[in-house]
Parts: structure tokens; C-alpha cells; sequence
């Protein structure tokens, strides 16, 4: 945040929908696909997915942010997502677990956000017109609209994009069963969450987490 207030931010949409906003995380321009996450809670597992990789995530639900950011419910081992898109800020994270704020931990890993737009007409946008090419613009980087309409629609599609190259492991490793072993699995990360090979070793299952290229 500036010294004379909030750091104004926009984010444009492919087909020249524009919403005005507040500088969320990191200052800076971000581009990706914009798509909306419908869940009430987990924003940290949300954006650590690796499925989320080179996307603009809408969050829907209205206030993002009141349990901080913890040291233990990351599914991998960074946040994924290209920018993050919220309606209501918390102002002060409340959780005996938390370490630092949401936003704290956006500008922290360099994640530029916006926030404070309407996040329900954006998502209905986005829902009637589908996942469509994004940016997120603040501070230095905001220029003339066209302009922004212009680097935007630069931007490569998401379709035909190889994304497991970017977020799979590179090498092997092992996730072993929690008490009585009982089952052994290869998985091949194509983008795997944590709490999957977790879950499984829960279950008695070791599991060997192998990179997209693994062979038979």
C-alpha cells in the first residue's frame, strides 16, 4: 500500500471487460486464464494446486482471508496460481495457526492481486462467456486500456499448453503408509496434490509419488 492510499489495480479481460480495483499482494502486472474457485474456505490449498498453474483464480466466496496463512496446509511447495482476484479482503487474519496474512504471503512469493472489484458479476462474466485469457495491472504497470486489452490478448492460449512439465517432480520420492503398511502404488505426478499421497498413506498404502516421464 502506498503512502496516499491503496494501489490502484485493474484487471482485464480478453474480450474488454474491465474491472477496477485495489493492488492485492504484489504490485506488478500477471496474466493467465481467468477462471473462479467456488469454495467457502481452503484458499491456501487453492492456491498451492498445481492444477491451478498460469491462472487467474476468482474467488467467490466474499471475504478471503480471516485465517491467514499457515506453515502446513500447503499442497505443494509454492503458490501456483498466475493471480489471485478477491472481493473483500480481511483486514486482520484471526487463527492460532496463522503465521502471516494472505496478502502478506501474495506479495511475499510475488503473486499480484487485485481486490475490492465485484467478484459475482465477474464470475457470472466468466460463467456465461467461459474461461477466457486475463490480466491483473497495478501500480507502474497500469497504461491506456487498448494497451492493456493489447498484452493480453498477446498472451498464449491455455489450450494445447503442456503444463506438467512446469509442476510435476523432478525426481522421485516416497511417501510411506502411516502404520500398518498395506498396499504399495506408483502415482505419476501430473500435478498431484500433498494431501493426495497422504490421504492414501493414511489408508496403509506407500506410495511412490514418480515424475510425468516416468515410464512402465
Amino acid at each position: 500500500m502506498s503512502a496516499g492510499g491503496p494501489t490502484t489495480a485493474v484487471l482485464v479481460l480478453e474480450d474488454g471487460r474491465i474491472f477496477r480495483g485495489r493492488a492485492y499482494g504484489a504490485v506488478g502486472e500477471t496474466f493467465g486464464e481467468a477462471v473462479f474457485s467456488t469454495g467457502m474456505t481452503g484458499y491456501q490449498e487453492t492456491l498451492t494446486d498445481p492444477s491451478y498453474d498460469r491462472q487467474i483464480v476468482v474467488a467467490t466466496a466474499p471475504q478471503i482471508g480471516n485465517t491467514g496463512w499457515n506453515d502446513e496446509d500447503d499442497e505443494s511447495g509454492r503458490i501456483w496460481v498466475s493471480g489471485y482476484v478477491v472481493r473483500d479482503p480481511a483486514r486482520v487474519p484471526s487463527n492460532w495457526r496463522a503465521r502471516r496474512s494472505l496478502d502478506e504471503e501474495l506479495e511475499r512469493q510475488g503473486v499480484v492481486g487485485i481486490s475490492g472489484i465485484d467478484t459475482r458479476a465477474l464470475t457470472r462474466h466468466l460463467r456465461e462467456r467461459g474461461s477466457m485469457r486475463a490480466g491483473v495491472f497495478s501500480g507502474e504497470a497500469i497504461a491506456a486500456e487498448a494497451e492493456l486489452l493489447e498484452r493480453v490478448q498477446a498472451q498464449p492460449h491455455m489450450k494445447g499448453a503442456s503444463l506438467y512439465e512446469e509442476v510435476a517432480t523432478r525426481e522421485a520420492y516416497v511417501v510411506p503408509a502411516i502404520g500398518e503398511k498395506r498396499f504399495t502404488v506408483a502415482a505419476i505426478d501430473l500435478g498431484i496434490k500433498g494431501m493426495t499421497p497422504h490421504r492414501m498413506a493414511e489408508r496403509g498404502i506407500e506410495v511412490h509419488v514418480l515424475p510425468a516421464t516416468a515410464s512402465a
